[in-house]
C-alpha cells in the first residue's frame, strides 16, 4: 500500500513539473515574440514618418518650381538639387524598410514613378522658363500634368500609409495578445510552484508522522524515505528559485512594455505636431500663389483670352480649395495639440449659438432645426462647438434638391457601462442624436465617412474637403466617447454620439 502511494505521489509530481515546464516555455516564447513585435512596430512607425517626409520634400520642390515659374527669380530654385537628392535618399530608405513586405512593393513602385514624373515636370517647367519664356512655362503648368502627377503621389503615399497602419494595428494586437499570454503563463507557473511546495511539505510531514509510529523493523525504510523527502525539498527549492528568476524577468519585460507604450504615445504626439507644422509651411507658397494670381487678375485679366481667363479662375479656385484643406488639416491636428480643460457645457445653449451662426444658410435653404432636451456635460467647450457645427452644417448642406432641410437634435442620459466592462469608470453617459431628412448615403459607406479626405459626392455637387466627420470622430474619441451613423439613401441620416457626462480622467489627459 505504501509503495503504491509513493508511486502515485511521484507520478503527480512529475505531471505537475511537466505542466510547470510547459508553462515556463510558453512564457519564454511569448516574451521573445513580444520583442520581435516591438521591432516590427518600430519599423512600421519609421515607414509612416518616412512617407510624410517624402511627401513634404516633394511639396517643397513643387512650391519652389511654381515660385520660379511665376516670378523667374532664381532664389526659388535654391536647394533644388539637394531636394532631388533627399527624395532619392527617402525612396531608397523606403525600399529598405519595406523589402520584407511584398504587398508594399507595387505601391512603392507606383510611388517612385509618380515622384520621378513630378520632379521631371519641375525640371521641364524650369527649362521652359530659361530656354523659351515664362509664358511658355506657364502654358505648360496650365496643362495640369503637374497637378495630376502630384495627386498621383498623394494617392500612392495614402495607399502605403493605409497598408502600414493596417500592419501597425495587427502588430499591436499581436503584441497585446503575447503580453497577456506571458502574464497568464507567469501566474500559472507561480501557482504550480507554490502548489508543489505546499504539497511537498504536507507529504513530508505526513510521512514523518507515519514513520514515527511504525515498528523498528521499518526504521531503515523510514530513514530512506526521509532522505528522499529532503532531496525532493531541495529540488523544489531549486525550482522555486528558478521561478523567482523568471518572475523577475517578467517584471522587467512588463517595464519594457510600459516604456514602449509611452514611446508610442510620444510618437503619436510628434506625428500630430508634424502635421500641424507641415500645414503651416504650406501656407506661405499658397499665399504667394494667391497674391500673384490676384495681381494677374487685377492688372492683366482683360489682356487674356477667354481660355486664359478660365485658367486663371481655375487656378484661383484651386488655391482657395487648398487653403480650405490646410485650415481643415490644422483643425484636425489641433484636436490633439490645442486642448482645453473640461468645464460644464450646456449643450442646448451651444446648439442655439451654432444655429445662430448658420442662420444665413438656413434662410437660404428654408431649413429648420428642432432641439429637444439636451443636458449639460463636462467637456472641452470649443471642441463641442466644432462637433455640433460640423454635424448640423452637414445636415443642412446635404439636403435633397427642392426639399427644405429639417434637422432634429435630441439628447438623453444613459446609465454607465457594466461594472465588468473596461469602460466602467466612465459613469453616467449622454446620448446626442442628430437626424435629418437629407440625401442620405449607402450603409456600405458608414465607416468610410469618418475617414480623412473621404467624399461620397463630387466637389461640383457639394463643397467641402471631406474632413468634417473625421474631425468629429477625433473630438469624440478624445472625450472617450463613440460616434456612429446610420442612413437610408433619399430619406436622411442619423448620427449618434455617446459621451461621458462627468469624466474625471479627461483633465488628466489634458495635463
Amino acid at each position: 500500500m505504501n509503495s503504491f502511494r509513493r508511486r502515485g505521489l511521484l507520478t503527480g509530481f512529475v505531471m505537475v513539473f511537466a505542466v510547470l515546464l510547459a508553462s515556463s516555455s510558453l512564457a519564454y516564447i511569448n516574451l521573445r515574440r513580444l520583442r520581435e513585435q516591438g521591432a516590427l512596430i518600430d519599423q512600421t512607425r519609421v515607414v509612416l514618418v518616412e512617407l510624410q517626409n517624402l511627401l513634404a520634400t516633394v511639396m517643397n520642390s513643387v512650391a519652389g518650381t511654381r515660385g520660379y515659374v511665376l516670378t523667374s527669380e532664381e532664389e526659388y530654385l535654391v536647394g533644388t538639387a539637394q531636394t532631388d537628392a533627399e527624395v532619392s535618399d527617402s525612396l531608397n530608405r523606403l525600399r529598405r524598410l519595406t523589402e520584407d513586405n511584398p504587398a508594399q512593393q507595387p505601391a512603392l513602385a507606383s510611388l517612385t514613378a509618380a515622384v520621378e514624373r513630378r520632379l521631371s515636370l519641375n525640371h521641364d517647367f524650369v527649362r521652359a522658363v530659361r530656354e523659351e519664356s515664362p509664358e511658355a512655362a506657364r502654358r505648360l503648368v496650365m496643362r495640369g500634368d503637374g497637378q495630376r502627377a502630384l495627386v498621383a503621389v498623394n494617392e500612392c503615399v495614402a495607399r502605403m500609409e493605409r497598408e502600414e497602419q493596417r500592419l501597425l494595428n495587427k502588430r499591436l494586437t499581436q503584441a497585446d495578445t503575447d503580453y497577456r499570454i506571458a502574464v497568464v503563463s507567469s501566474l500559472i507557473t507561480g501557482g504550480l510552484g507554490l502548489l508543489m511546495a505546499v504539497a511537498g511539505y504536507a507529504l513530508a510531514a505526513r510521512d514523518l508522522k507515519l514513520r514515527a509510529n511504525e515498528s523498528r523493523i521499518l526504521a531503515e525504510a523510514n530513514e530512506l524515505l526521509e532522505h528522499k523527502v529532503h532531496e525532493r525539498t531541495a529540488a523544489i527549492s531549486r525550482v522555486n528559485q528558478q521561478l523567482r528568476d523568471e518572475v523577475a524577468e517578467r517584471d522587467q519585460a512588463e517595464r519594457k512594455v510600459r516604456q514602449f507604450a509611452e514611446e508610442l504615445l510620444r510618437s503619436n504626439r510628434e506625428l500630430d505636431q508634424f502635421a500641424a507644422v507641415a500645414s503651416h509651411d504650406l501656407q506661405e507658397p499658397l499665399r504667394k500663389i494667391q497674391a500673384f494670381g490676384d495681381r494677374l487678375a487685377g492688372q492683366w485679366r482683360n489682356d487674356l483670352n477667354e481660355k486664359g481667363r478660365e485658367y486663371l479662375d481655375r487656378m484661383m479656385a484651386s488655391a482657395g480649395r487648398m487653403r480650405t484643406l490646410i485650415d481643415d488639416l490644422l483643425q484636425f491636428a489641433r484636436v490633439s495639440t490645442q486642448k482645453q480643460p473640461a468645464v460644464a457645457v450646456d449643450l442646448g445653449e451651444l446648439v442655439r449659438e451654432v444655429v445662430g451662426d448658420l442662420e444665413g444658410r438656413l434662410q437660404q435653404t428654408q431649413g429648420t432645426v428642432e432641439v429637444n432636451g439636451l443636458p449639460t456635460i463636462t467637456a472641452d467647450p470649443m471642441q463641442m462647438r466644432q462637433l455640433l457645427q460640423n454635424l448640423i452644417g452637414n445636415a443642412i448642406k446635404f439636403h435633397r434638391p427642392g426639399v427644405p432641410p429639417v434637422v432634429h437634435i435630441s439628447g438623453r442620459l444613459l446609465p454607465g457601462p457594466p461594472a465588468e466592462s473596461e469602460d466602467s469608470q466612465l459613469g453616467l453617459q449622454c446620448e446626442l442624436v442628430v437626424e435629418d431628412n437629407g440625401i442620405g448615403f449607402e450603409s456600405a459607406y458608414t465607416d468610410r465617412i469618418f475617414e480623412l479626405f473621404q467624399r461620397l459626392h463630387g466637389r461640383d455637387a457639394y463643397e467641402g474637403t471631406g474632413m468634417g466627420l473625421a474631425i468629429c470622430k477625433k473630438i469624440v474619441e478624445r472625450h472617450r466617447g463613440k460616434i456612429t451613423a446610420a442612413s437610408t439613401p433619399g430619406q436622411g441620416s442619423r448620427f449618434q454620439v455617446i459621451l461621458p457626462v462627468l469624466d474625471a480622467m479627461f483633465n488628466n489627459q489634458v495635463k
